[in-house]
């Protein structure tokens, strides 16, 4: 224990924030594959991702408005500095994926989105699951475990998206070919910034461990 942990209680506030930011992800991911298993319908929704993402910037700010006024936290300030931006980008990327997606006029879903919207949903739930192991650090291994689990759904991302753009050049369409290519890229940058929490954590509990 540090000798100022023993005259100043740490501000635990933070874990609270990030779990915050962590149901912030999880909401927008529900209702991104909402709109994948809707299409054509369900665009709507983009409004709403778009108000959870700016719930997230908000959070985001008062995380670093906190972190400037507090004495003692409960991570070093800058892992905390460190792991606010890459739950914030996580939002960012699907409320850009979700607008891509509603504003390109695709006619109908497909496999490839429903799935790619899924492997998102799965990567939510394993970030929840990993800031609520965080907040006691008494098991720095359940984290990790979560984080590999991140990883690993990244991995299988990397595999779909190079499938799904084969499949596409083997249309004839070629302006939807260019719309979901993007689209499919969109996707994949969530996922990329996903797995970048996963290695945020990873390196936190290992300085902690």
């Amino acid at each position: 224990m540090r000798i100022r942990d023993l005259i100043l209680p740490e501000d635990t506030v933070f874990f609270s924030q990030f779990a915050e930011m962590a149901e912030k992800i999880a909401e927008a991911s529900t209702t991104l594959n909402e709109i994948t298993h809707e299409l054509p319908g369900g665009t709507e929704k983009a409004h709403k991702v778009r108000q959870i993402e700016h719930q997230g910037d908000e959070i985001t700010r008062k995380i670093f408005e906190h972190l400037n006024e507090s004495l003692i936290t409960p991570l070093e300030p800058e892992e905390i500095a460190r792991l606010a931006p890459v739950f914030d980008d996580v939002l960012d990327k699907i409320d850009w994926v979700t607008h891509q997606l509603c504003n390109y006029g695709i006619p109908e879903s497909n496999d490839v989105l429903k799935e790619y919207s899924y492997l998102i949903l799965l990567s939510s739930a394993e970030i929840s699951r990993a800031v609520e192991s965080l907040s006691s650090l008494k098991n720095p291994g359940d984290v990790k475990i979560h984080a590999m689990e991140i990883s690993r759904i990244y991995n299988l991302s990397t595999e779909l998206l190079s499938r799904a753009i084969l499949d596409l050049f083997k249309t004839q369409d070629l302006l939807m070919i260019i719309k979901l290519k993007d689209i499919y890229e969109g996707f994949a940058k969530v996922m990329e910034k996903c797995n970048d929490v996963g290695h945020v954590l990873s390196d936190i509990v290992m300085a902690h461990s």
